[in-house]
């Protein structure tokens, strides 16, 4: 072996590990935070069903429960108990913040004038220095006092602008609690079937045959992408027919004039999704309140509340399955692109996703995945023949 040998060896390895090094670095700051940005519904809801499982299981086995009921049950009992606790820490939290904000004048007065008859005492008690010197102190704890009473009247201040931000993300803290509830429900059920798939993943080393040509690869992919679309306006026209139905039965139900019409109104904002049907149901339920038709106000609001959660339960398995993809992938797709582009990418997101699947089934990255071994082989050789010549 020439003598320069085991040098450049050395040297290979020695850029191999910076570059490693680097890259590691930037994927931690900037891929990570993206990558929980829009992935952290799932990456939260996978220790919970995992957590989940030999109660599940224990339901299974011990009490014969067939394991969707099982999984139904766990995960609304585990959703009643953190919103309970969530719902008791917000208020007691809220209010405590409320009476600081209220009675804060109050509280640095008193604070202030205890600190300020603290300071009278230890003057008292050094009335025998000088008086410059006494003038002097005065001066300096009154400025002190002066300093405490801002700071605790701009914390209050504080107190407040955090709580209105607090109310600002509520909107958005609903919108994220529904992707995290559906997250764990559909991993929790599928959890099982998923280890299955991870272990036989990992344990295949079979290469898997590609006999489909480029132009029979796109073929696949424009047909995926026409079936995305065609199946997300079936969906949006399901609900179009469901909204308008449920809508007109109850409200004729409960005695209103023109429910028909209501039902029309509430469908066609349905169809907008910046808007939807809560854009009618929810001013008209806070007008009612507003004017003392409790009743009114209770029977819109409860009807808007179980569509909503209706919608929510029902909108990923439809999507799954008209557009050809589980309803975890489906919802994943629509997180990832509400994150990304907002509405647009809460539309778009589900069909991307049937694309991207339809791109692997169709095996069009292969050759990408083959060159990466091919590479990652060779320098995993080059690395071990330099270290067993080295020694």
């Amino acid at each position: 072996m020439p003598p320069n040998q085991p040098v450049r060896y050395a040297t290979e390895r020695l850029i191999l590990r910076l570059v490693f090094s680097l890259l590691a670095g930037l994927f931690l700051m900037y891929a990570v935070p993206q990558l929980w940005k829009v992935l952290s519904p799932f990456l939260i809801a996978i220790p919970i069903s995992a957590t989940l499982q030999p109660a599940i299981q224990l339901f299974q086995k011990k009490l014969r429960i067939k394991r969707g009921i099982a999984v139904v049950f766990w995960v609304l009992f585990v959703c009643a108990i953190a919103f309970i606790l969530l719902y008791w820490f917000v208020s007691f939290a809220v209010v405590q913040i409320i009476s600081a904000a209220n009675n804060a004048s109050y509280i640095v007065n008193d604070v202030v004038g205890i600190l300020q008859d603290a300071a009278d005492r230890i003057l008292g008690a050094v009335e025998n220095l000088p008086t410059a010197i006494g003038l002097s102190i005065r001066s300096s704890l009154d400025s002190a006092f002066n300093t405490i009473s801002d700071t605790g009247l701009s914390l209050a201040s504080s107190l407040v602008n955090a709580l209105l931000s607090f109310a600002a993300a509520v909107p958005y803290a609903f919108v994220y609690a529904n992707f995290l509830v559906l997250g764990v429900f559909f991993i929790t059920g599928r959890y099982t079937g998923m280890q299955s798939f991870l272990k036989r993943r990992y344990t295949s080393s079979q290469p898997r045959e590609d006999d489909n040509t480029a132009g029979e690869r796109m073929t696949v992919i424009r047909q995926s992408a026409m079936k995305g679309i065609i199946g997300y306006i079936r969906v949006q026209l399901i609900f179009f027919a469901v909204t308008f139905l449920l809508s007109w039965i109850y409200f004729q139900s409960f005695g209103f004039s023109y429910a028909i019409l209501i039902g029309i109104a509430a469908a066609l904002l349905e169809l907008i999704p910046q808007f939807g049907c809560g854009t009618l149901y929810l001013p008209w339920s806070a007008i009612s309140f507003l004017v003392n038709s409790n009743r009114n106000g209770w029977i819109v609001l409860g009807f808007y509340m179980a569509y909503a959660l209706i919608r929510r339960l029902t909108e990923p398995m439809l999507l799954g399955t008209n557009l050809g993809v589980s309803p975890l992938l489906s919802l994943i797709g629509m997180f990832i692109g509400l994150q990304l582009a907002g509405i647009v990418g809460l539309i778009a997101g589900p069909i991307v996703i049937v694309v991207l699947a339809s791109a692997t089934r169709a095996h069009l990255f292969d050759g990408i995945k083959a060159d990466c071994t091919t590479v990652y082989r060779h320098m995993q050789a080059r690395w071990n023949r330099g270290r067993k010549r080295q020694e």
